[in-house]
């Protein structure tokens, strides 16, 4: 399912995404951890886990840095 998401250019169900990485914490053994760019899942991610961040940051930039940041990505 997400092979084929990604291939099309999908943008995977924050279910899927928050079960991967709901696993990915209980896995690393570690008591905090670091979550970026999730902005937009945030809400759906706390009420599916129940997990109540301590902590969040976030960063405004404009529309043309997130552009310039977005092309330059993987370079």
């Amino acid at each position: 399912l997400i092979q084929t998401m990604i291939k099309e250019g999908k943008i995977l169900p924050s279910e899927v995404t928050i079960k991967l990485l709901q696993k990915a914490m209980q896995e690393s053994g570690n008591e905090k951890s670091l979550i970026d760019g999730f902005t937009h899942n945030r809400a759906a991610f706390e009420a599916f886990t129940k997990i109540k961040p301590k902590f969040v940051l976030f960063f405004y930039c404009s529309e043309e840095e997130m552009e310039k940041r977005l092309l330059n990505r993987n370079q």
